[in-house]
């Protein structure tokens, strides 16, 4: 049975995590509203890092964003060939209207993501 939580592990939590994820090696995807950079790890879980600017809205818009971004990888990391580090952050004209459409932008970037890992571009 496959588990759905969203552990501490599952987080990226200091400055040096994010840093190591945006490194040139790291792959850039977009989906909108979505970007992602994610570096592809050797072994482990996937793990996840917001970065949602005050552009989007007040502390409830960007909390409503990240509610949903938490839950899209939550219940799809699974969809993924390869544990990842990543980074989401929304494009600046995201409309706080569109947070309905981050659970299919994710999943286009996990299939962007296992394509980029069958083609050699995530390397470990």
């Amino acid at each position: 049975m496959a588990r759905f939580g969203f552990p501490r592990q599952a987080r990226l939590l200091s400055e040096s995590q994010f840093r190591r994820v945006y490194c040139a090696e790291a792959t850039r995807l977009r989906a909108h509203p979505l970007r992602v950079c994610a570096l592809r790890q050797a072994e482990g879980r996937s793990r996840l890092g917001l970065s949602i600017g005050r552009k989007l809205g007040n502390a409830v818009v960007r909390n409503r964003w990240k509610r949903a971004i938490r839950e899209a990888f939550r219940l799809n990391r699974h969809r993924l060939h390869a544990p990842y580090d990543m980074v989401i952050s929304v494009d600046w004209d995201a409309s706080p209207d569109q947070v309905g459409a981050v659970e299919a932008a994710f999943v286009r970037i996990v299939e962007g993501l296992n394509a980029a890992g069958e083609a050699g571009n995530g390397r470990p």
